[in-house]
């Protein structure tokens, strides 16, 4: 099933400012902070996916800023097999937003969805979310 990660990331590039991107930054690949912020997302995911086994990430994009952090993935399986939503006529987004509430991260909103809209344009203002997260990188990688 197709995804729509270019023009999810070209939406998202065009609303953002350099000024909004300094405050952003991305965890290193294996650093404990991107792990804890992967694992907070993994039971929502897998949840709406209906997958019970290990699931890992393949990173498009992971910003954090302050408390707050925003992944946009995709989910698969251990063997680096994709993992979909059955979407009828959407394709799947899993892009995820969490906050730290000390040391502990915690989905705020998100998950993965058959999108048929801009859904995360309001999350900045509904949730309290800086900007800046809401700006893609390159970095990519499986987690």
């Amino acid at each position: 099933m197709p995804t729509k990660t270019p023009v999810v990331l070209a939406c998202l590039l065009l609303g953002s400012s350099a000024t909004q991107a300094q405050n952003a930054y991305t965890p290193q690949p294996g650093s404990e902070e991107r792990k804890a912020i992967l694992n907070a997302a993994r039971p929502t995911v897998a949840a709406d996916l209906s997958y019970r086994g290990k699931l890992r990430f393949l990173v498009k994009s992971l910003l954090v800023s302050g408390d707050w952090a925003l992944l946009v993935a995709e989910p698969q399986t251990p063997s680096g097999t994709i993992l979909h939503k059955n979407c009828l006529g959407a394709d799947d987004t899993t892009m995820v937003l969490l906050k730290r509430s000390k040391v502990t991260w915690n989905v705020e909103r998100g998950g993965t969805t058959c999108d048929t809209d801009v859904f995360w344009l309001e999350w900045p203002s509904e949730a309290g979310a800086p900007a800046a997260i809401f700006r893609f990188n390159e970095k990519s990688g499986a987690d």
